[in-house]
């Protein structure tokens, strides 16, 4: 039970989405730099950015939740906040491989059959 504790702590969950979020950046500028190599371009038109806006605006308002409810970072907590949205505002709308990840989730999300 103990374990259990302490692997679902505010201090674990907080290291881990910090964790994951910073493979995910990484991971991301790594694939952005194929993505140049490959001199692939295109110009995104305004429904586009509007998935953009969406995506941030959820990633957001998760990060700002989970650090603002959590016990971690006391006295600090604007300071990763401020961190945590500057991360999400790079990939959002300056990461060309994760831009095209959400496209990709809204394509996928629209195009899929409900079935019954």
């Amino acid at each position: 039970m103990k374990i259990l504790q302490m692997a679902i702590s505010d201090i674990v969950m907080v290291f881990g989405l910090h964790f994951g979020l910073l493979v995910l950046v990484l991971y991301s500028i790594l694939g952005s730099h194929r993505m140049k190599r490959d001199m692939a371009s295109v110009k995104r038109g305004e429904k586009s950015w509007n998935y953009f806006y969406l995506a941030y605006g959820i990633l957001s308002v998760i990060i700002i939740q989970i650090i603002s409810l959590s016990d971690f970072g006391k006295g600090c907590k604007v300071f990763i906040v401020f961190v945590d949205l500057g991360t999400l505002l790079y990939l959002a709308f300056f990461n060309s491989w994760f831009r095209n990840k959400i496209i990709g989730f809204i394509v996928k999300s629209q195009t899929k059959e409900e079935g019954g």
